[in-house]
């Protein structure tokens, strides 16, 4: 029910931001894709936790090649057993709002664009639902922190002045659990993100 409303959400906000684009220099994307994650001290190894992403990218070019960029997304993140063991699962849905800056290159005069390009910044994401089969966590689900904070580095690629794809890695530099009797890593999420992004 929330994926629906989100996205509605992301619906309203493109019809009323896309008149601002062209008055204001901002430039307005949507963004979709998939993240294969995994979490750090659940001993659960590999990146087989996949899930979705998706939503709003507002960018503002402050110098030449180079851009500021805040976005407004929902992100499945988690971990998960590989198919040859007994099915362990940790899976998280956060609201994720990334702020970055963009450095452009191979510009394309006649179609004004840049080919590819390079970012990196900070991520805040909050936790609104949570769902667990890992058997040390099922009955301590309190002590998972609601938010969390990354890192965040990628590079996209324009196909067109339109389409291009992006791939992001994500680190947490925050405990996401809190309980060290249970786990004194206190797990942190990392993760891929694959994903393409449509420019109005």
């Amino acid at each position: 029910m929330f994926l629906f409303r989100f996205f509605f959400l992301i619906l309203i906000c493109t019809s009323l931001l896309k008149p601002m684009k062209a008055q204001t220099g901002f430039d307005l994307a949507a963004t979709l894709g998939f993240n294969a994650s995994q979490i750090a001290g659940d001993a659960l190894a590999g990146y087989d936790k996949f899930g979705l992403t998706g939503g709003l990218k507002l960018g503002y070019p402050f110098k030449e090649k180079f851009n500021l960029n805040m976005e407004l997304l929902y992100s499945q993140k988690g971990s998960k057993s590989k198919k040859n063991q007994v099915q362990q699962k940790t899976h998280f849905d956060y609201f994720e709002v990334p702020v970055y800056v963009t450095i452009n290159d191979w510009y394309i005069e006649k179609e004004d664009y840049y080919k590819v390009s390079a970012h990196a910044g900070l991520a805040y994401a909050y936790l609104f639902r949570l769902e667990t089969l890992v058997d040390v966590f099922t009955n301590d689900i309190e002590n998972f922190r609601n938010w969390d904070m990354s890192f965040i580095m990628g590079a996209s690629f324009a196909f067109n002045p339109k389409v291009s794809a992006t791939i992001r890695y994500t680190n947490s530099f925050i405990r996401i659990y809190k309980n060290d009797v249970l786990t004194t890593k206190g797990l942190i999420n990392y993760l891929w993100t694959f994903r393409a992004d449509y420019n109005f």
